[in-house]
């Protein structure tokens, strides 16, 4: 698993950390399986248009102001 997708925060919780860490000490369901991978599935592709925005997106030149 990418390391930018395991580090993923939302509300300063560390997602996937924090939906395994509920689950400790049991045997994850093949839904809950299934779900997680899902999870790194729409994590990597939120980070991925992130660093897209970030990359195109400049504010000055938004706003005129280059």
């Amino acid at each position: 698993m990418p390391e930018d997708v395991w580090n993923f925060q939302i509300g300063g919780y560390q997602v996937l950390d924090k939906y395994l860490k509920s689950r400790r000490g049991r045997e994850l369901s093949l839904d809950e399986i299934e779900s997680v991978l899902n999870g790194v599935k729409v994590l990597h592709f939120t980070r991925a248009r992130m660093q897209e925005i970030d990359e195109t997106w400049r504010p000055g030149e938004a706003l005129g102001k280059v």
